[in-house]
């Protein structure tokens, strides 16, 4: 029985037959319009027409409201088996979609289990593949389509697949650009871990050339820090065993006195004398 009453694939029971108007003699009905269209074409009001022109338009009016009634009711009525049908088809279509959306509302709730059930066996098999790369899953970007029932197993696991190769050749250019960092910074004298972060948003050129900008910014600092202390320290004047500002008179630094004995060739001398003199460092001799 209950098969039978949810059987709707036969023929709906709906009968119908084309509206008919028949207006008999239209034609000869059509041809006295014209030829009273065509007796007043040229026809001019004046005043002494004026009442014949009144009435005239009267009864044209009468005639227009005549026709157009008859237009209206007969329209009317050839459109009314079609809004009962509607409504009766309107009626059918509401009963149907309660029925449905009783049953659908509770489909739904075994269809968001199985939905939830489809994509944790998909999240392990992600994990599966990711553990086979030695690919962090987090670096996989989950697509909305492979939790719909039409995608296989096979065409999950090669799109996955694609996805972790390309994460294997980012990672693979990163660790190459990582080594060309390390190079480099060890050349500079500058500490490796910040400009290998940076590689994580900026391109190896980029990086490589803030690294040379910043160690020549390092060296004009170091530069200008060290003019200047070399700057003070030839103006300041000695009092005793300590610096003072020429100006102020205040106490800057106390006078360190080293005694040292050195060695070395005559180009090691002239660099330590040169070394001396640049960093305005008072020095004597002990002999002679």
């Amino acid at each position: 029985m209950k098969n039978e009453l949810v059987n709707f694939d036969g023929e709906i029971p709906v009968k119908y037959m084309p509206a008919q108007v028949n207006f008999e003699g239209y034609d000869e009905f059509k041809e006295r319009v014209v030829q009273l269209h065509d007796q007043y074409r040229n026809y001019a009001v004046s005043p002494e027409n004026l009442k014949e022109a009144q009435d005239l338009s009267k009864k044209l009016g009468k005639f227009h409201r005549r026709i157009n009634k008859k237009r209206t009711a007969i329209t009317n009525e050839i459109k009314q088996p079609a809004k009962d049908f509607k409504a009766q088809i309107d009626d059918l279509l509401k009963i149907t979609d309660e029925t449905k959306q009783q049953i659908d509302s509770q489909l739904a709730v075994y269809e968001k289990k199985e939905a939830e059930e489809r994509h944790q066996k998909k999240m392990v098999r992600l994990q599966e593949l990711c553990q086979l790369a030695n690919i962090d899953p987090e670096d996989i970007e989950w697509q909305k389509d492979w939790d719909n029932k039409s995608i296989t197993n096979k065409r999950f696991d090669s799109e996955v697949n694609e996805q972790i190769s390309i994460v294997q050749q980012k990672q693979q250019q990163f660790a190459e650009n990582a080594q060309v960092i390390t190079q480099k910074a060890e050349e500079l004298g500058l500490p490796v871990d910040h400009w290998i972060e940076e590689l994580g948003h900026s391109s190896l050129p980029d990086v490589l050339n803030a690294m040379g900008q910043y160690k020549k910014e390092l060296e004009d600092l170091s530069k200008k820090q060290h003019e200047t202390k070399v700057k003070e320290a030839k103006e300041m004047k000695q009092a005793g065993d300590h610096y003072i500002d020429p100006d102020t008179g205040a106490v800057k630094e106390k006078v360190i006195t080293l005694k040292l004995e050195v060695k070395g060739n005559q180009w090691q001398m002239e660099q330590l004398k040169s070394f001396l003199k640049d960093n305005a460092i008072e020095y004597r001799g002990l002999e002679g």
